[in-house]
């Protein structure tokens, strides 16, 4: 039987500063050019597009477009999940098929994952909740947490600045 651990856990892929540089480049702007990335961080536009692809291809970096659920007039909702007498990886499988679902993820402590949906309205989650989600075969609880305001919402790499970075100025981690 297959576990959360192989499910969710790839080879292990080595990540260097400069991965994390250009990263952190894309993090501030997922539409800088690689020649702009590569100025910032001292490489060649065919070094960075290399790495990029690479990042890409092994799933570690995915460059989108996020928007804030609450100001597009949708409910962003965290649900904590409680699994019982089948394995957790079965139950993540099938929540993520939703396609309200944004994000799955199995953790320690009073419950075994915590997904992330969005949601048009109250209706919309409340069928979501007692229509689909809590008849999952294994679900015993599904608690939410309803998100009313986002007030920090940060993907930079620890130790690097939140700020725009001009081009030809390098990150440098502190």
């Amino acid at each position: 039987m297959m576990g959360v651990d192989s499910i969710y856990r790839s080879e292990a892929l080595v990540i260097d500063d400069l991965d994390r540089q250009i990263i952190d480049q894309l993090r501030v702007d997922g539409r800088r050019s690689f020649a702009e990335i590569g100025r910032t961080v001292g490489l060649s536009e065919a070094s960075v597009r290399a790495r990029y692809q690479r990042l890409q291809r092994k799933g570690v970096l995915q460059v989108v477009g996020m928007t804030d659920a609450v100001r597009m007039g949708e409910m962003e909702v965290h649900l904590a999940v409680r699994v019982h007498h089948i394995p957790v990886a079965l139950v993540a499988r099938e929540l993520s098929r939703m396609p309200e679902v944004r994000y799955v993820a199995s953790c320690v402590g009073p419950y075994d994952l915590i997904v992330d949906v969005r949601c048009r309205d109250l209706e919309h989650l409340a069928e979501l909740l007692t229509e689909r989600v809590r008849r999952v075969n294994g679900v015993a609880h599904a608690e939410a947490l309803t998100v009313l305001e986002v007030i920090k919402d940060s993907y930079l790499w620890a130790g690097f600045r939140e700020v725009p970075v001009r081009p030809g100025e390098r990150i440098i981690p502190t």
